[in-house]
């Protein structure tokens, strides 16, 4: 998780964030929508994404 991750977890943003999980590479990030439809990883660029499991 990144900086910028963590600190709009610890201090909110106002929107709604989803977690999601790069399965090429293994990256966690959060984006606004809710669905993986066209989503892309921001690390590797795959689009195996998939909603990331609750810790």
């Amino acid at each position: 998780m990144g900086v910028l991750d963590t600190v709009s977890e610890l201090f909110g943003s106002g929107d709604q964030h989803y977690r999601f999980r790069c399965d090429d590479c293994g990256t966690e990030f959060a984006q606004r929508v809710a669905t993986v439809e066209d989503l892309t990883c921001p690390e590797c660029g795959a689009g195996a994404v998939r909603p990331a499991e609750a810790a």
